[in-house]
């Protein structure tokens, strides 16, 4: 449509934006591909598909991907090389504090100019996000719920502002249908089901544990309710901001 009603009005060419070029990297010597043998202490690499595919919906070109060990040095030469290919490097795990934790120190030694580290939200922490020149760099955590609902609160907005989009279209609110705790120092994003109804959008959180480990609670979630934080719940029937999935 948008291709028609530019012809209708005689525009013969079109100012458009290149997709923007997203490095992926996972770090962990834990990780395993799917279809390899699990070994002793493994867990499969679900976050480098996961997303990958978050990037490919966001409209972003996936330029690498790439397991990392947690070595000083091969996170170093991971991140710079992602850094030299791409507009923006996501990478996932190693960023909180540890003996393994060494994204950080690899970024602020390759140049990236940390803006910030840590934010009030559970799940999710531990993120981090600098730029180099003109690239965004973006640390999030490994465990797999916090690194989608981080991707989707801070990278989506980001890959969708470089392409001229509205990172806001996103944002909208619901009335939660039951009462969801609040937590008493760290906004929560609540993984919900929407239904319309006459007075517009109902949010359900989805059944089951909603731990960050817990992967499952992103199947069948159509928003991230976003709970203010404090004391006591948030209310059946308090409307509330949803990020839509």
């Amino acid at each position: 449509a948008a291709l028609g009603v530019a012809a209708s009005v005689g525009r013969e060419s079109l100012s458009c934006t290149r997709r923007p070029r997203v490095a992926l990297l996972m770090t962990g010597d834990e990780l395993t591909e799917p279809g390899e043998p699990l070994p002793p202490g493994g867990i499969y690499s679900s976050n480098g598909y996961a997303l990958a595919g978050q990037i490919a919906r966001a409209g972003a070109a996936l330029a690498l991907r790439e397991r990392v060990p947690d070595r000083t040095d091969a996170t170093r030469a991971a991140i710079g090389a992602a850094l030299d290919a791409a507009d923006v490097v996501v990478v996932s795990g190693g960023v909180s504090v540890g003996p393994h934790a060494h994204v950080k120190d690899a970024l602020a030694e390759l140049g990236a100019k940390r803006s910030f580290w840590g934010v009030s939200l559970r799940p999710g922490k531990p993120v981090w996000f600098g730029t180099r020149g003109d690239t965004l760099a973006f640390g999030l955590p490994g465990n797999p719920v916090s690194a989608m609902v981080t991707f989707q609160l801070f990278v989506r907005p980001a890959l969708a502002a470089l392409q001229g989009a509205d990172p806001a279209t996103t944002r909208t609110t619901a009335v939660l249908d039951q009462p969801v705790a609040r937590n008493s120092r760290r906004e929560q994003a609540v993984r919900v089901r929407l239904a319309a109804d006459e007075h517009g959008w109902r949010a359900t959180p989805t059944k089951g544990a909603q731990g960050s480990h817990v992967l499952t609670s992103m199947l069948g979630a159509d928003a991230l309710a976003l709970i203010a934080s404090g004391e006591g719940a948030a209310a059946a029937g308090e409307r509330v901001e949803v990020e839509l999935l």
